[in-house]
């Protein structure tokens, strides 16, 4: 499957996401993977219109994009995946979906959570739920930009006192 990116971010698709890595990578689609927006109308509509610049936007649901992706959907298409949260991510790798690489670029502060980076911010289930994707053969990068330099996630993890992450 030709991803040209796998991106966790709590905004989902926003300016950030469609301009800078859209302008950076060229992607024919930008897939929304959340079951929430999937099955909200409003929602599903809301980012169904974003302008992508160019890129097709589609939205699924985790199961409906797993099947689309074992029944071969988008092959020749390049694409830029988005996902909400670590869980959903984690959702994928267990599903089947082989994943060599995914973007940590945006999980912003709410009550509870510790600051990794300006823009990734965890609490312990988050914690666990990326050394899960680790250990599964998924790297993970933080990065919110393409030209910003990337930051391996274990080291991000014990840096923050989170020994449990071998």
């Amino acid at each position: 499957m030709p991803f040209v990116l796998v991106r966790i971010d709590d905004r989902l698709i926003h300016g950030q996401v469609a301009v800078a890595w859209g302008s950076w990578l060229a992607p024919d689609r930008i897939v929304l993977v959340n079951d929430e927006v999937a099955t909200t109308e409003w929602k599903r509509d809301l980012y169904g219109a974003t302008d992508a610049l160019g890129a097709a936007v589609a939205i699924a649901t985790i199961e409906q994009f797993l099947r689309s992706v074992r029944e071969g959907s988008w092959e020749s298409e390049r694409l830029i995946v988005i996902v909400e949260s670590p869980r959903d991510l984690l959702s994928l790798v267990r599903g089947g979906l082989e994943i060599a690489s995914a973007n940590v670029g945006g999980m912003h502060y709410s009550e509870g959570k510790r600051e990794l980076l300006p823009y990734v911010f965890v609490d312990d289930e988050d914690a666990a739920v990326l050394r899960e994707i680790i250990a599964a053969g998924t790297a993970l990068e933080a990065r919110d930009v393409p030209q910003a330099q990337p930051v391996d996630v274990v080291s991000l993890l014990e840096r923050s006192g989170d020994e449990r992450t071998g």
